[in-house]
């Protein structure tokens, strides 16, 4: 053999041997890979697949079903022991809900009551305290579930039993809260227990998923001056995978205390639960609040009931009388529910959403509804919504937009003159929670006035506001039918989400013709255009642009 050759003989030999060399350890890391999973550099955790992490987050949650179940039944044979009479009357059914509101109610009086360490010093509930001490209902220290709670606590002026008589009555729920209870429907109640579908708003944006539960509600008086109202989700029967709901209501409700004088101290607890992905979304959803946003509209509905000085700008008019200005505030309640409902586009309503071609800069989200005017004639009801980013703190925002002039915001104003505030109710102990009358000259000589009701807490405000021809506005505040008023509320929320910085969602509603919807897109466009508008013309109030 030449030398040439085996010159290149070893090299390929060389070459070869390599190569064997690189797909050893190639194999070796193939092996190492399948049998220990690779670390995550950034939490130094393993890295498993999506499917093999589905599949540890479910075992997870049947792990943590078995525990709520295996409980459930041995709190049912305990009090099947404890009371066997009681026991003997009620179906099987009927027992295991008795157990559950009795055990919700024990919960909501437990969590009203205790301090440190079940509740941290900013507020927050201890889950691991949570979990240790009281039922371990459905996702038990699961994975991926958030538990969204908060409570408040104040006085309110009503007296406590006719407080709980009308939290517990399904109509006057919904009345005392129009910007949280979009519609609920009871399927049955006796003895102070009922089973009630709502479709709760958690904020008043078209970007937040409404949450639709079916829930136990009960109340029972607990000492000789403390009643105790409970509601829970109804999820046992829904345990297969596709039935699961997406949001669960745990153990939530009041403490109501009777002080004196018709006053009554009111603790609120508020709980959710849901998987994380549900509750993503463009902005936090200020969780935190969610017991003072219900505290705050309790205290609202009520307190505009007490003996209060009504101070009259402008004018005197002289048909606000007690019952008139108690119809006037359930007039302006009604236009609250009728805004909130188009903002969020509530099935139950018969809102649907308006798909149109394109993304709008805004956000812009668009419902319709099938309705028919005031003459009888059918037509549709169009809601639409947008919503910016503004640079500036939201006390700073709501007065502006409370203080400017509404024909510098609102575009379909311009044409109304001598615009008077007439009469301003103060629906809250804080300012900034008001209902106002203001007359205008509208549409020729028409007469019209224009009905304002702003929200403020720490978790966001409203601003929203309607027209209403004389006619109607006189029948309606003298105790005629709501229902027959025509309403197509415009107005503003404001959600914080910085320190210096919150969400404006604008809000009107519009009167169109079959003709219109049938071309969604041009309809679309114009509502998107007066939207953006509107938006516009607050960022252009703000200090800064001035």
């Amino acid at each position: 053999m030449k030398r040439s050759d085996m010159y290149h003989h070893l090299q390929t030999r060389i070459f070869l041997h390599q190569q064997n060399d690189l797909l050893r350890a190639e194999n070796r890391a193939r092996i190492h890979a399948m049998t220990s999973p690779s670390i995550c550099r950034s939490c130094e955790e393993p890295i498993i697949s999506t499917e093999e992490r589905e599949l540890w987050l479910e075992n997870a949650r049947l792990r943590s079903e078995i525990d709520t179940l295996t409980c459930f039944i041995w709190r049912l044979n305990s009090f099947r022991n404890l009371y066997p009479a009681f026991a003997t009357s009620l179906t099987e059914v009927g027992y295991g809900v008795a157990v559950m509101t009795s055990l919700s109610l024990k919960e909501v009086v437990f969590l009203a009551r205790q301090r440190t360490p079940m509740w941290t010093s900013n507020g927050r509930l201890n889950l691991d305290e949570y979990y240790s001490k009281l039922f371990p209902w459905y996702a038990r220290n699961a994975p991926g579930f958030v538990h969204e709670v908060s409570r408040a606590s104040a006085f309110v002026p009503c007296d406590a039993s006719s407080l709980v008589a009308n939290l517990m009555n399904h109509v006057s729920w919904q009345k005392i809260f129009p910007s949280i209870i979009a519609d609920v429907s009871v399927e049955s109640q006796q003895r102070g227990l009922q089973k009630i579908n709502v479709n709760f708003m958690p904020q008043i944006s078209p970007l937040f998923q409404t949450r639709n539960v079916k829930l136990l509600r009960r109340s029972r008086h607990i000492e000789d001056d403390t009643w105790a109202i409970a509601e829970i989700s109804m999820y046992f029967s829904s345990y297969a995978q596709h039935l699961r709901p997406e949001y669960m209501r745990f153990p939530s409700g009041y403490l109501i205390q009777h002080i004196a004088n018709g006053i009554s101290k009111v603790t609120i607890l508020d709980h959710w639960v849901y998987k994380e992905e549900e509750g993503m979304n463009t902005f936090n959803s200020n969780s935190e609040f969610g017991a003072q946003r219900w505290l705050t509209a309790l205290q609202k509905h009520y307190y505009n009931t007490c003996p209060v000085s009504i101070p009259s700008i402008g004018h005197n008019i002289q048909i606000f009388d007690q019952i008139c200005r108690k119809n006037l505030l359930n007039l302006s309640s009604f236009m609250v529910n009728v805004f909130c409902s188009g903002v969020c586009g509530i099935t139950g309503q018969r809102w649907n959403q308006l798909n149109t071609v394109g993304v709008s800069a805004n956000n812009i989200r668009m419902f319709t509804q099938e309705s028919r005017g005031m003459s009888g004639i059918p037509c549709v009801l169009v809601s639409a919504t947008g919503l910016a980013r503004m640079h500036t703190k939201p006390e700073v925002m709501f007065g502006l937009i409370n203080g400017a002039e509404k024909q510098e915001i609102w575009s379909y104003l311009e044409s109304a003159k001598d615009m008077k505030e007439l009469i301003r109710i103060g629906r809250h102990p804080n300012s900034w929670n008001e209902v106002s009358v203001f007359s205008i000259e509208w549409k020729g000589s028409k007469e019209w006035y224009l009905i304002q009701e702003t929200y403020y807490d720490e978790s966001g405000a409203m601003i929203i506001h309607t027209c209403v021809e004389a006619p109607y506005f006189a029948a309606a505040i003298n105790g005629g039918d709501l229902s027959g008023v025509e309403l197509l509320p415009s107005g503003f929320t404001i959600i914080p989400c910085e320190s210096q910085e919150c969400f404006v969602t604008a809000s009107c509603y519009v009167k169109a013709d079959q003709t219109m919807v049938t071309s969604p897109n041009e309809l679309g466009s114009y509502m998107e255009n007066m939207v953006t508008n509107i938006l516009g013309n607050v960022q252009n109030a703000l200090p800064v642009h001035r």
